[in-house]
């Protein structure tokens, strides 16, 4: 393979962080609409980033804007919370060594820039990644944010890898020819059967797993 660029998804793949963004979900859509939303609604309504999940939701931009608002002020809190030993060491060794290795490394994500940005800041990981792309209010966009950056770095699809958890990840990557190893960390059972039924090139569901196949391919 002639990789040149790792490129990663962020939630449930560099962080666990399920619960991190259905809390914030849950408090933004409670202080808008004055009423609970259930898991199953916030989950089944994702593709956007956040304020565009808030907008399907509530059909009303107005009150999708509002949500947002109180969205990225309990995410900032929420945060703190859960992950007062920051991010995990181990894990940013590893992203480093690609680095050192003199890869490019790169985020592309489907939540809004104004979260990422929220997370990079408060685990310090501003300066790791090259160049970061986000979700878009419409729908999902990772196929575009291949595009973008392969067009930004001068890059080819077979070199880059993706490292995502979900089968829209790896649907993305199959629409623009990209290499994907799906990562099963942080998600249950099932999900991980499905990763393992769609992506024919690679799975990981463990930490060392993922090491060793990042290793393979920088060594």
């Amino acid at each position: 393979m002639n990789i040149k660029a790792f490129v990663f998804d962020f939630d449930n793949t560099l962080l666990n962080s399920d619960y991190l963004v259905v809390g914030s979900f849950f408090k933004g859509y409670e202080k808008v609409m004055g009423k609970k939303v259930s898991i199953e609604e916030v989950i089944s309504n994702y593709g956007p980033d956040e304020e565009g999940v808030f907008y399907r939701l509530m059909k009303n931009k107005e009150k999708a804007a509002l949500a947002f608002k109180y969205y990225l002020e309990e995410y900032e809190l929420l945060e703190e919370k859960l992950f007062k030993d920051g991010f995990d060491k181990e894990y940013l060794e590893l992203l480093k060594s690609i680095k050192d290795k003199g890869f490019k490394l790169f985020l592309v994500t489907g939540r809004s820039k104004d979260s990422t940005l929220i997370s990079l800041k408060y685990f310090n990981l501003e300066d790791i990644f090259d160049d970061i792309y986000c979700g878009s209010f419409y729908g999902v966009n990772k196929p575009d944010s291949f595009k973008k950056l392969e067009k930004d770095y001068s890059l080819t699809n077979d070199q880059l890898i993706y490292f995502g958890d979900t089968l829209n990840d790896i649907n993305s990557c199959k629409e623009v020819d990209v290499k994907i190893c799906s990562v099963g960390m942080y998600v249950d059972e099932k999900s991980k059967n499905v990763l393992k039924e769609n992506n024919n090139f690679k799975v990981v569901n463990t930490f060392a797993e993922l090491k060793e196949f990042i290793d393979s391919l920088i060594n």
